[in-house]
């Protein structure tokens, strides 16, 4: 059953919130709508239970020993296996640091485009391992999507993976596409740079897109809000060492390679003035670490006055939308995003 509720939220130098349901005579429209989503399904938990024995000890792994030579190019070299949608029409995009595709899903004939970010924690996966994942929203929002196959981690420091997403959103603009057509969407890493792109084309004068779609972004470069979360819950996918040693590094690498900022860190929309963005919807699991992000930055987004709605999804995990095919919950939650873009962009 479907709950609306508000944030109503005590800003102070922790950006701590307080959630509470509105009442009848108005909520405060400085906090973002949230919708929480009743869960999981029996699918739903037989598919974190599975993450959680396969998936989780790699990421342990892997925070363990981040330096050695991992084939992070694996991940979306295996997933050439996953076909998109049928009636899905795939070509490849040179942009002028990488590539790209445009996908068009069943039915994505309007005018409205995606500009499509893919997650994978900066340092790996690509167009095959979404390919499916991005007909299928394309085909929810009506839409088209450009994938941008940015440069990653540990090759490249997240500022150039920025300088690339924008490159995209510029290639947009030449096929003849306007900002207001365009929808910034992303999942996790790729959410971040959903919002750092939005941002990114709006200060150096490529236009304000139509809208922002985050999917379990992860936002907060400071890993000690996700790390106290940690110390009461278990995230079925992200081990705390996972996490610590993936920011630090992305810290190491935009020290050395990028453009970090006046802290050393990598940049972060919880940190920047967001008040030109256009409307933005975030998605996240209710049970995953990656909820703190999603639930910080709506409460800032909406504070400075940009409208935004939270979904928040009882008992799913991170990026349970790529899982649309298998489970209810991530089929609602694509549905939504279509339902979204469509409502935002004409």
């Amino acid at each position: 059953m479907l709950r609306y509720v508000r944030i109503v939220a005590a800003r102070t130098m922790e950006f701590a919130m307080t959630l509470a349901r509105p009442t009848r005579g108005g909520a405060d429209a400085s906090a973002p709508m949230i919708r929480v989503y009743s869960g999981p399904s029996r699918r739903s938990r037989a598919l974190r239970t599975v993450l959680q024995v396969t998936v989780r000890p790699v990421i342990q792994a892997w925070g363990y020993a981040p330096n050695l030579p991992w084939p992070y190019g694996v991940i979306d070299w295996a997933a050439k296996a996953l076909w998109p949608l049928p009636g899905t029409l795939v070509d490849k995009v040179r942009l002028p640091y990488c590539d790209g595709e445009f996908i068009r899903g069943p039915g994505a004939h309007s005018d409205r485009v995606l500009l499509y970010l893919h997650g994978g924690a900066f340092i790996c996966c690509g167009p095959n391992t979404h390919r499916r994942f991005v007909s299928d929203i394309s085909r929810a929002c009506r839409a088209p999507a450009l994938v941008v196959d940015y440069r990653m981690l540990p090759g490249h420091p997240v500022s150039t993976s920025l300088d690339d997403c924008v490159d995209g959103y510029r290639w947009l603009l030449q096929q003849g596409y306007t900002p207001d057509q365009i929808v910034v969407a992303g999942d996790s890493a790729g959410g971040y740079f959903a919002l750092m792109t939005a941002l990114a084309v709006v200060e150096r004068g490529f236009g304000k897109p139509a809208a922002v779609v985050c999917q379990s972004p992860f936002i907060d470069t400071d890993p000690s809000r996700k790390l106290e979360w940690l110390g009461d819950m278990v995230d079925p996918l992200f081990p705390a060492i996972g996490l610590v040693s993936l920011i630090a590094r992305m810290t190491e690498f935009e020290r050395s390679n990028g453009h970090p900022d006046e802290y050393g860190r990598v940049h972060s929309p919880l940190y920047l003035d967001v008040s030109g963005l256009p409307p933005v919807l975030i998605q996240a699991g209710a049970s995953e670490l990656l909820s703190v992000d999603a639930e910080l930055i709506a409460a800032k987004i909406a504070e400075e006055g940009v409208p935004c709605e939270l979904q928040l999804f009882e008992g799913q995990f991170h990026v349970f939308q790529a899982a649309a095919d298998l489970i209810p919950e991530g089929r609602k939650a694509i549905d939504n995003i279509g339902a979204f873009v469509r409502a935002n962009v004409g």
